[in-house]
């Protein structure tokens, strides 16, 4: 049996973050939660965690610059990005910083568990 894996759910929007970890919850994950970049870097500190999904455009600290602070910091920590919205030289950079995907808003929870399973290490 493999331990269950950790996620951290990165978003501004406080109802998409809840949704999000409820779902990936009652799929096995253990999930935090974070409202920002600057959140995410401190729980990213304290706990170990196999997989992040956040966000692309959120205040303060947008998904670009976590992506950054995350490979920076913490290297090994595989990276999904979603956005609503059309931001492609943001995303572009991010991808080429080895974040692993990114998916358009809104997505099936489906969509998103395919893409998790298929990046976090087994």
């Amino acid at each position: 049996m493999t331990a269950t894996k950790t996620i951290l759910v990165i978003d501004d929007e406080l109802g998409y973050r809840d949704m999000l970890r409820m779902d990936l919850s009652v799929q096995g994950f253990n999930v935090f939660t974070a409202a920002g970049g600057l959140e995410a870097l401190a729980i990213l500190a304290q706990e170990e965690i196999d997989l992040v999904v956040t966000d692309m455009k959120m205040p303060k600290m947008d998904g670009l610059e976590t992506v950054i602070a995350i490979k920076k910091n913490h290297p090994g920590i595989p990276i999904i990005l979603m956005t609503g919205y059309a931001i492609e030289d943001r995303v572009q950079t991010a991808l080429q910083l080895k974040a692993t995907i990114c998916l358009k808003k809104p997505f099936a929870i489906e969509e998103l568990t395919t893409v998790i399973q298929r990046t976090l290490p087994q």
